[in-house]
């Protein structure tokens, strides 16, 4: 018999020799769950149906999400800046609202006269909403509450569904208004902000930076969202905690900026905005600015912009909002805008560019000497002779060294244009004088953003032959205004004409005048610490080299020297250090085309081992009698109080 014959028999033999009884019991203990399971299906679908129905309807699974502690930014010292705070809103939730018209206009009401909110704005804003399918998100119907409008609506929102009292984290600015570029603020999330956010996931209720270094260093400071989820009834009340989720602390900055030293040079700047040459009749500044860094590291220690603001409007906007108007509308001094990294002509400060172009084109050499009276003539192409004045009558010989020392304008024009008869400048004719200046403007980094660790850096501008042929063309111009001249090369080699340059970008050439030629990139942050004070990472000193020889850089440092000690910036001197710096003073033409003066003033100390670089610049003054000084009693202050 093959096995397929036998079949599938099960083995052990005859089942009449098996046993039965457990098979009978495990048949009747299954037969009762069933008849359990049936009864409790019957009941829960037949007799309490619509109850459970109801319930599921009404309960709600809804996941909250917990923003981050914001990363605190401190001084130098660890001096805290800002503080977190909690800011308190109204929310609505629209899918937990009743289904009645008239009972949620009640609600609506008793907001009106807990915040004075609109009625009307929230009915449509809920509808909007719901006509979107987004009425599972919660609304911001008033932001900015105070704690006893907080303390209200968090009382009265137990009998008004769907309605809860929000807390976001805020910032409280405890440096003062002298802070306020620097640090920036934050804000709610706005249209504009939605393609840098977009892949980032933020929650629509998450503030973000708005400017400056809470912009800046966003990723860092914001940390990263919790949630908890739980199940709530009809009227918002949580019956059962799900999951959760902590949230995550934001990394913290600390600044290289001195607190001391940055209220000190602000407070300074604004005590000397007064007329201190009234004989010239200039007039008060309204604007100023002073930068103040570590020549080797580019580390900022003070970056002031006078006017200022208090940072806090942003947080407290509806209140304030006259004021806050006030400021976005004033275009004479626009306040909100960091004056260091506004450009201007930058007048004298540009003879160091000049000086270094001649010396390293060969149009001069250290032993060079010219004679300088009160003014240059010079003949043009047409035959017409011009004039082209001194800031004083000199009647002296000058070397290079002397007469940066003694900002002579003549002298530095004839280096850069030569005088169209004996004397050569940096090439054979003015196109080629004003594009290798230009080349050498850039080399000290003008013309473009020093890329300091602030957003709204401005390029500055350096004009050269084809700038000019591509910009004096169009409306407003005749034939021939895009001619390059001798006397664009003679403007722009005493920063005057189309040169414009920041006071950060004058720091930053100062600087490098100050280390043997490199280009430092400014930085307010030195570190990034995580909230347990650890560090997370260093902010590295960038340095690239100018291409100036260091031949050239001594010889400029000798002028910049002589100047403090015996020239135009003697008003820069201090007894505690050897202060080597430059004046500058630009003419412009105001509105109602009367001729005023910008004032600069840009130096390092000590002079044989520079640690400290200041650059003051005023809107009104003159450079040697207003920004000197100032940069006098800025680094005497450091010398005093700062110096590491």
């Amino acid at each position: 018999m093959s096995i397929l014959d036998e079949g599938f028999r099960p083995p052990g033999g005859s089942s009449r020799n098996r046993p039965h009884g457990n098979l009978g019991v495990l048949r009747l203990a299954v037969l009762a769950v069933f008849v359990v399971l049936a009864i409790r299906l019957a009941d829960m679908q037949i007799i309490h149906g619509a109850g459970y129905a109801q319930r599921s309807r009404e309960n709600h699974i809804v996941q909250r999400n917990i923003l981050p502690t914001r990363g605190l930014i401190t001084d130098r010292t660890g001096e805290p800046l800002v503080q977190n705070v909690g800011v308190y809103s109204a929310t609505i939730l629209p899918e937990v609202l009743p289904s009645s018209r008239e009972d949620r206009y009640k609600i609506y009401l008793k907001l009106q006269s807990l915040l004075g909110v609109s009625p009307l704005e929230v009915e449509a804003r809920v509808k909007d909403a719901e006509d979107a399918g987004r009425d599972y998100i919660a609304i911001r119907v008033a932001d900015n509450l105070t704690k006893e409008q907080a303390l209200s609506l968090d009382e009265a929102s137990v009998g008004m569904p769907g309605v809860s009292l929000s807390i976001t984290p805020g910032r409280d600015y405890i440096a003062g208004p002298e802070f306020s570029h620097i640090l920036g603020y934050i804000g709610p999330q706005f249209a504009e902000d939605a393609a840098r956010l977009k892949d980032l996931h933020y929650q629509l209720n998450e503030p973000v930076g708005k400017d400056g270094l809470e912009s800046k260093y966003e990723t860092d400071l914001r940390g990263t969202v919790g949630f908890t989820a739980v199940e709530q009834d009809a009227e918002g009340h949580q019956l059962t905690a799900l999951q959760s989720k902590d949230p995550v602390p934001g990394n913290g900055l600390k600044l290289g900026i001195d607190m001391g030293l940055q209220k000190f040079a602000a407070e300074t700047l604004q005590d000397w905005m007064y007329d201190n040459v009234p004989s010239l009749h200039l007039g008060d500044a309204h604007i100023a600015a002073a930068v103040v860094m570590d020549p080797s590291t580019g580390l900022v220690l003070a970056d002031v912009s006078l006017p200022t603001y208090d940072n806090n409007i942003w947080a407290e906007s509806k209140l304030r909002t006259p004021e806050l108007e006030a400021l976005e509308n004033n275009k004479a001094t626009t306040p909100l805008t960091n004056k260091t990294m506004s450009a201007s002509a930058p007048g004298s400060t540009f003879k160091i560019v000049t000086s270094s172009a001649g010396l390293e084109q060969g149009s001069i050499t250290p032993q060079t000497s010219r004679y300088v009276g009160c003014s240059l003539k010079v003949k043009g192409t047409n035959d017409v002779e011009y004039e082209y004045k001194d800031w004083r009558c000199h009647n002296q010989t000058f070397n290079i060294v002397s007469a940066l020392a003694w900002s002579s304008n003549v002298f530095m024009m004839v280096t850069a244009g030569g005088d169209n008869e004996t004397t050569r400048g940096l090439a054979k004719d003015p196109e080629d004088d004003g594009a290798i200046l230009a080349t050498w403007a850039r080399r000290y980094g003008f013309g473009k953003p020093t890329g300091i660790d602030l957003p709204g850096e401005e390029s500055g501008r350096i004009p050269d032959p084809a700038w000019k042929r591509r910009t004096y063309v169009g409306e407003g111009f005749n034939p021939g205004d895009n001619e390059w001249l001798l006397g664009d090369v003679y403007n722009m080699s005493i920063g005057q004409g189309d040169v414009a340059a920041t006071p950060l970008q004058i720091a930053r050439m100062t600087a490098a005048i100050a280390n043997g030629g490199k280009l430092v990139t400014p930085h307010i942050v030195d570190e990034v610490v995580s909230p347990d004070g650890k560090s997370v990472r260093k902010i590295e000193p960038q340095l690239q080299d100018s291409g100036v020889s260091k031949s050239t850089i001594d010889v400029v440092r000798q002028g910049m020297l002589g100047s403090v000690q015996y020239g135009a910036g003697a008003r820069a001197a201090i007894a505690s250090a050897s202060v080597a710096g430059k004046t500058g003073t630009a003419e412009f033409y105001l509105k109602d085309g009367r001729l005023s003066q910008h004032a600069w003033f840009t130096g390092f100390a000590p002079f044989d081992n520079p640690e400290v670089v200041v650059t003051v610049y005023f809107d009104i003054g003159v450079g040697g009698e207003k920004a000197a000084p100032v940069a006098a009693k800025i680094l005497d202050y450091y010398f005093q109080h700062v110096k590491r």
